[in-house]
């Protein structure tokens, strides 16, 4: 199964194919200003298509008839040099200038756009006047926003996002009934074959899949099965395992009020975890109440295989330290952090604790 974190390079995709573009309809728009032209549009294409589920079926600047909200698309036509605003079903969404010619907008249509009984209307205001287009109008694809990461088989579970209008769910390539559904949750029941699989849920506009392997969470609102102990360098440091007043996974996180240069470690419970071997990586989500750093350490040692990486006070920073970057251990015991930021100690948040798949 692909890796949804494959986003990056799909970004960059976008932006290499946008560039191409913008060159080519530069180019090919000998008539100069068109201010006293008028606007029309001729075709609408979605910048990139591309199926999670499925490796190699990416293609970039497809027609379509219909704009999912959250996605980038491309507005060909005339007299777009001038463009004020572009909204669709009444909402404006954000363009960049730099992506409007007169032949072409390139334009990232707002997650929030309404969608259900609503006009299916795209407005284009320029400096010359006033265009409303009909096209269909639809919502994104599924946002998912938490579940339990390491359940039992049999499990009822909540699944909890947006978006999840007439949801198909998927535990790897097992297709699962849900229980009752609504736009915001899903109950459905764990089956037999779940271990590190990827959720996965599809509605009418598209499928998202989860970060997060199901059995790979050593913290989700709570340490797991495959957390053993934690370990504290400074016994004063104040922790609360189950914060609620924020978190990025889930519904709570780990307040961790840190001196300056101070760690903590968790263990991997050895005794009923033995399937290191299948993952390739750790990955956390990370958080301060001042912007900072943290020195992610291994199996105890802070001296050598180490990462320092960065974070922010605004916002959740999604990690992920490939082994690769921390001497490829033959046997990982124990994940570790160390408060790096330099300014006499912060307050961390972690959340979204595991390991990631090869």
């Amino acid at each position: 199964m692909k890796n949804i974190k494959n986003r990056m390079l799909l970004k960059l995709y976008f932006l290499a194919s946008i560039s191409i573009l913008l060159f080519t309809t530069s180019c090919s728009n000998d008539s100069g200003d068109s201010s006293a032209g008028k606007i029309e549009v001729t075709g609408i294409t979605k910048s990139v298509v591309d199926d999670p589920l499925v490796d190699g079926d990416r293609e970039v600047d497809v027609p379509t008839y219909i704009i999912n909200a959250g996605n980038y698309y491309i507005i060909r036509g005339s007299g777009f040099s001038t463009l004020k605003s572009i909204s669709f079903n009444g909402l404006e969404s954000y363009f960049n200038p730099t992506f409007v010619t007169d032949n072409a907008i390139v334009v990232l249509v707002d997650e929030k756009t309404p969608y259900y009984n609503e006009m299916d209307e795209m407005k284009i205001v320029t400096n010359i006047g006033t265009l409303k287009y009909k096209v269909a109008i639809r919502p994104p694809s599924p946002n998912i926003q938490g579940f339990p990461i390491n359940p039992n088989a049999g499990d009822i579970i909540t699944i909890k996002g947006e978006y999840f209008l007439r949801p198909v769910v998927n535990f790897g390539t097992t297709k699962v009934e849900p229980i009752e559904s609504s736009l915001t949750e899903i109950k459905v029941k764990v089956p037999d074959d779940f271990k590190y699989k990827y959720l996965s849920i599809t509605n009418v506009s598209g499928t998202t899949v989860a970060n997060q392997a199901f059995g790979s969470a050593l913290y989700d609102d709570a340490p797991t099965n495959i957390w053993g102990w934690d370990e504290k360098w400074d016994g004063t440091n104040v922790f609360d395992l189950a914060y609620t007043k924020d978190f990025s996974q889930g519904s709570k996180c780990i307040e961790w009020k840190s001196g300056e240069w101070d760690g903590y470690l968790i263990a991997l419970a050895s005794w009923n975890f033995t399937d290191t071997y299948k993952f390739k990586a750790v990955r956390f989500s990370v958080k301060g109440a001042k912007a900072g750093k943290v020195k992610f350490f291994i199996n105890g040692n802070a001296d050598s295989n180490f990462k320092v990486v960065e974070f922010k006070s605004d916002s959740w920073t999604y990690i992920e330290i490939p082994f690769s970057d921390v001497g490829n251990p033959d046997v990982l015991s124990k994940i570790g952090w160390q408060e790096f930021g330099g300014f006499g100690g912060n307050t961390i948040l972690l959340d979204d604790i595991g390991l990631v798949l090869k």
